[in-house]
């Protein structure tokens, strides 16, 4: 993995803020140094038996750093006590329904992660299904040849982005209660969605229902753009205590 990420380096610009975040069976400390190492930032996930230093503080297990659901702890000192001692950020993350607590490590600072962060690791499962069933249907591949296979994912990869783009642009307008075919550029004050709304469909689908049509009549759009979702907002009735001591 580390030299993956060091071969997708390149195609990243140096004014991102860029999040790894990887489920406890990949933890490593070789991992971790290699995202710093990157400029990136890691958020990876522990197991549930990790011990933690808070700084000025004696080792304890994590998940002791919180009563029980409904809290979350934040903060700095040293994971680990043998050879993959580790300084950073623990996260403890107990939401109320689950039977274990969210244990993470990072780089970040106390006050500038999110607790609710990791969460945006789920949307791999989305970006699963749109490569299968939802649009591209990449499980009724039948080629085997890894080079075949390369140029198959490159183009898939850019057809997503042009999708993801087209339908972008669509929901811009009809935030500003405007035809999209009329907006040819992105917003200079996004308008983000109500908090709680959802779609009534993703945005890979709209994009494709709209690249279709365009193609049927010989007329694709020029300009289209992409626009990130907001941070996730921290679940509700979790109370956070931050140690971040000088």
């Amino acid at each position: 993995m580390p030299e993956i990420l060091r071969l997708l380096r390149p195609a990243v610009s140096d004014d991102l803020q860029v999040l790894v975040l990887a489920d406890r069976g990949l933890w490593s400390p070789r991992l971790f140094k290699r995202i710093k190492d990157l400029g990136w930032h890691p958020l990876l996930r522990l197991v549930g038996s990790v011990t933690f230093a808070p700084r000025g503080q004696k080792r304890q297990r994590a998940r002791q750093l919180v009563p029980g659901p409904g809290h979350a702890w934040v903060g700095r000192g040293v994971a680990f006590q043998d050879q993959r001692r580790r300084a950073g950020t623990l996260i403890v993350v107990w939401v109320e329904g689950q039977e274990d607590p969210w244990l993470l490590l990072t780089d970040l600072r106390p006050r500038k992660v999110g607790i609710a962060w990791y969460g945006l690791r789920m949307w791999i499962e989305c970006g699963f299904r749109i490569i299968k069933g939802m649009a591209w249907h990449w499980n009724k591949t039948r080629r085997t040849d890894p080079g075949r296979v390369a140029r198959h994912w490159l183009v898939l990869a850019v057809a997503t982005i042009a999708t993801l783009a087209t339908a972008t642009r669509i929901e811009d307008a009809a935030l500003l209660d405007l035809p999209p075919a009329v907006l040819h550029s992105p917003p200079t004050r996004p308008h983000w969605r109500p908090p709680g709304a959802t779609r009534s469909a993703s945005l890979i689908c709209q994009g494709v229902i709209a690249l279709r049509r365009q193609l049927t009549i010989g007329r694709l759009w020029k300009r289209c753009w992409l626009r990130p979702e907001p941070w996730p907002d921290p679940p509700p009735n979790v109370q956070v205590h931050y140690h971040d001591p000088t």
